[in-house]
């Protein structure tokens, strides 16, 4: 295979790269016609600008992209990919429009003003299935993490690009707004069968697994023993950088007890 700066080939025709920040993953799906969907590019300009070089080195052209939730390490986009349909779900394209200052706010801190210029510039997808010249391609939405939140099910290719769902080193983030566990726990219910019908999975934040299956009982694990009372055995709440997320579903988990 040509050589590649970010991009490897996990699964024919399924590309990720892994950010040096926060484990991000911006995944690539190619078509076998010679285009490339790019989901959830990221993070930092040297990074971002190296996904449309490697595209190049395989001689691919960038067709569409997909930003699978509306926080702002999600939207982001690089000129190089062309002026191309990025496509969210109609109701992160809704919110995006209303509050994109504010929800783009914190890339102040990490890009170039002409990068943020583009960032979070959305269109809605026609319907359930990526628009692509590719095999079937299932958009499964849910509001988990973040309200009208997307995965993408190829289901041919048993490849499952949960967007922040099914983490190894993030622990379960309900939406902000979620003062339970409740819709969090539906969501993941949301995405159980493209689970099983997966034998690839890709968040948004860590490692991809040739376990779906293993992920999600994790993450269920973790909420039955918050919602029961137990303290869970799980080694994602030993890293500090879940400490006050932890903390924060020990106090949504207190109502459902």
């Amino acid at each position: 295979m040509t050589s590649l700066a970010r991009l490897a080939e996990l699964a024919p025709g399924v590309l990720v790269a892994t950010s040096r920040r926060y484990s991000t993953t911006s995944t690539v799906l190619l078509d076998g016609a010679g285009g490339a969907v790019v989901i959830d590019p990221a993070w930092d300009p040297d990074e971002l600008a190296q996904i449309p070089a490697d595209l190049s080195a395989l001689g691919v052209r960038c067709v569409g992209g997909v930003a699978t939730h509306e926080h702002y390490d999600h939207v982001m986009w690089h000129p190089d990919l062309g002026g191309v349909p990025r496509w969210s779900s109609e109701g992160t394209v809704a919110h995006l429009a209303r509050d994109r200052d504010a929800l783009l706010a914190p890339l102040a801190a990490y890009l170039t003003p002409d990068l943020i210029a583009i960032a979070g510039r959305l269109s809605t997808l026609p319907d359930a299935e990526l628009p692509w010249a590719g095999p079937p391609a299932r958009c499964i939405e849910h509001d988990a993490h973040a309200p009208h939140h997307l995965a993408i099910l190829v289901e041919e290719a048993g490849v499952l690009v949960a967007g922040d769902m099914l983490s190894d080193v993030e622990l379960p983030m309900p939406a902000a707004d979620d003062q339970t566990l409740d819709t969090y726990l539906a969501g993941l219910e949301r995405l159980r069968p493209a689970v099983l019908a997966s034998t690839l999975l890709i968040p948004g934040h860590g490692t991809p697994t040739g376990n779906p299956l293993g992920r999600y009982d994790a993450d269920m694990r973790y909420l039955d023993d918050l919602l029961a009372g137990r303290t869970p055995d799980d080694p994602r709440i030993d890293d500090p950088e879940n400490a006050d997320l932890h903390r924060a579903n020990l106090e949504r988990a207190r109502p459902s007890r």
